[in-house]
């Protein structure tokens, strides 16, 4: 339980570092809007992808733990580069 309470923090914590993006396209969004409804925009769609990225993180450290669902995750992402590598050349 514990390994698992680890492996969701680090999964949360890189997320949230990563998630300056989400500001940047919340912001271009909300530019558009008056200064009331601006920030009312920003404040719910920073919360909704908070909420949203904790949820996905939940999801995807339960679905790594699950055998064999890695191997055909790999297998999936070789297949999609080895079709990339073709348009290429």
């Amino acid at each position: 339980m514990l390994e698992f309470l680890i492996d969701v923090s680090q999964i949360v914590l890189a997320d949230i570092v990563l998630s300056g993006d989400n500001a940047l396209i919340i912001g271009m969004a909300a530019a558009a809007f008056s200064e009331k409804e601006r920030k009312q925009i920003i404040f719910f769609g920073l919360m909704a992808a908070a909420i949203l990225r904790i949820l996905f993180a939940l999801i995807a450290s339960f679905l790594i733990s699950v055998p064999g669902l890695l191997l055909i995750g790999a297998l999936l992402l070789y297949w999609v580069c080895y079709k990339f590598y073709q348009d290429i050349r």
